[in-house]
């Protein structure tokens, strides 16, 4: 029995998701890193997963059905 086909909306959901969890991670991550430098490497990731976020949750916001 094979899953059915996620439509569109479904599909970028699933990635809003996901990057919730990617910027979970990454939290996680620089609470442990001890070298400074990790550490700012880390925080330009979360705000591109920041600026990520964002962007996934407009397209659902203005998705049309």
């Amino acid at each position: 029995m094979s899953m059915p086909h996620k439509n569109a909306r479904q599909q970028v959901q699933d990635t809003f998701n996901q990057l919730q969890t990617c910027k979970q991670n990454l939290l996680q991550a620089v609470n442990s890193v001890e070298k400074q430098e990790n550490k700012v490497q880390i925080q330009s990731t979360i705000a591109a997963i920041d600026s990520a976020i964002s962007t996934a949750n407009r397209t659902l916001s203005n998705y049309q059905e």
